[in-house]
């Protein structure tokens, strides 16, 4: 998947909406950042809230 924004035609708002939401999951659970080490926000997220206090 790549940048939508950039590139993306859209046939309506709900189009859009729906678009956005997917890019959204993709870009916070499947891609990788640089600046994560690599990992998804998910990810980090998760490791996070799952450690011990």
């Amino acid at each position: 998947m790549e940048m939508w924004h950039e590139k993306e035609e859209f046939l309506n708002s709900n189009d859009r909406k729906s678009k956005l939401k997917r890019f959204l999951n993709f870009y916070n659970t499947v891609k990788p950042h640089k600046g994560l080490n690599g990992s998804t926000p998910y990810e980090v997220l998760d490791f996070y809230f799952k450690q011990e206090v």
